[in-house]
């Protein structure tokens, strides 16, 4: 069965997702740092109304998963090929930059004299956990949902009916866990991490697989174009972004009241916005990408399409770039400070961006460090066939 066409837009998608991913890493200090002056709120917008990176990432990994596979035979010869590709390209890369970070670590800790034993020790609960730096988590959190692709496949491939459901079954395992959690824990029972396993992402997941398997249906809604508004899908356009918005704002509001006039709620007030703002950014980012797409011969586009391609590479890179811009030190008021933290975001962009595609470009074995090689950027007459034919689907 060949291989469906490759929806180019999805690489904006990536972009947008990376660009909210470096904001909350590089405004992560100033929460403890900011707190009690006039910044603080500012900087706290930017953090927590960005939270929506990783669940847009895991929403487009069910996407992407599902649009490929959905109509393709489960069998071995798939799965070995499906592992394969994801040994090769996703684990390979997390065991080299897992040990890197662990050297990164020992430099800064200056633990180099401790005994050998216990070093790997150490390094073998960090690749098991993804501990090794704070934002390896997430591989972990994906290499659980490989594993779990097949059953999702098999149970959707039997019956459209369950593709149809999953969103809502994700959001109540999902929500079931959540709860079961909080109690169990509150109650001393057990102790989980619960953002570093896969069940806590469940309804981003099974919405992007849901979307991939109906998405020639769902397009014209997905994809924002003039004969959509002329055709009365503006307002439901208008009511989602407004949405998104509202519901982004609120969650940064309840952290705002929770760090400046120390107001306690239940914390599932928290989780169920955070949950909100980030399905409706998965179905934002989506039309965002089809929008800036559409500008397909402007530079913006362009990067963006390129930064989206090196995503995976520049995730795992930007956290060493800013460790060590982090070690230059500042000196001065608010502006100073402000211009250090947008330093630190475009370093870790630029930086880590440059490096991942060279590396591409130049670097035969560069899919050790970032992963699977991007393909060539589409032609100029090719994007305008693409474009056309979007917006005669539209």
């Amino acid at each position: 069965m060949s291989q469906k066409e490759r929806i180019p837009q999805l690489d904006i998608f990536r972009a947008v997702a990376i660009l909210a991913v470096l904001a909350i890493h590089a405004t992560s200090r100033t929460l403890s740092e900011m707190l009690d002056t006039s910044l603080f709120h500012p900087f706290l917008f930017i953090n927590k109304f960005n939270q929506f990176a990783v669940p847009s990432f895991v929403f487009l990994s069910g996407f992407v998963l599902f649009y490929n596979y959905i109509d393709r035979p489960l069998n071995g010869k798939m799965l070995g090929k499906f592992y394969g590709k994801r040994l090769l390209y996703i684990i390979v890369p997390y065991v080299v930059f897992s040990l890197l970070y662990f050297i990164l670590k020992m430099y800064a800790g200056n633990t180099w004299n401790l005994p050998a034993e216990e070093q790997i020790d150490k390094l073998g609960k960090y690749l098991l956990k993804g501990t090794a730096y704070t934002h390896l988590y997430y591989v972990i959190i994906i290499f659980q949902f490989y594993v779990l692709f097949p059953l999702f496949l098999w149970c959707m491939q039997k019956s459209r009916r369950v593709a149809a459901w999953a969103p809502l079954i994700g959001l109540l395992l999902q929500w079931g866990f959540v709860l079961l959690n909080k109690y169990m824990t509150r109650n001393g029972y057990w102790e989980l991490s619960k953002g570093s396993l896969a069940i806590t992402y469940f309804s981003y997941f099974l919405l992007g697989a849901a979307i991939a398997i109906y998405y020639s249906s769902l397009k014209k809604w997905l994809i924002p174009s003039r004969e959509g508004w002329r055709s009365g899908k503006g307002l439901a356009w208008i009511s989602l972004w407004t949405a998104w918005v509202v519901a982004g704002v609120v969650h940064v509001e309840l952290w705002y009241r929770s760090y400046t006039k120390g107001t306690v709620i239940n914390s599932l007030w928290y989780e169920a916005f955070s949950n909100v703002h980030a399905l409706l950014s998965c179905l934002v980012l989506m039309q965002l990408s089809f929008l800036l797409y559409g500008y397909g011969r402007s530079r913006l586009s362009v990067w963006l399409s390129s930064i989206g391609a090196c995503s995976f590479g520049i995730y795992l890179l930007h956290p060493a770039l800013l460790y060590f811009y982090r070690e230059i030190p500042f000196h001065g008021g608010s502006l100073a400070y402000t211009a250090a933290i947008a330093g630190g975001w475009l370093v870790a962009l630029f930086g880590s961006w440059l490096v991942v595609a060279l590396a591409f470009r130049y670097v035969k074995l560069s899919w050790i460090l970032f992963g699977s090689v991007p393909p060539k950027p589409e032609s100029g007459v090719k994007r305008i066939v693409t474009d056309m034919s979007v917006k005669a689907q539209g």
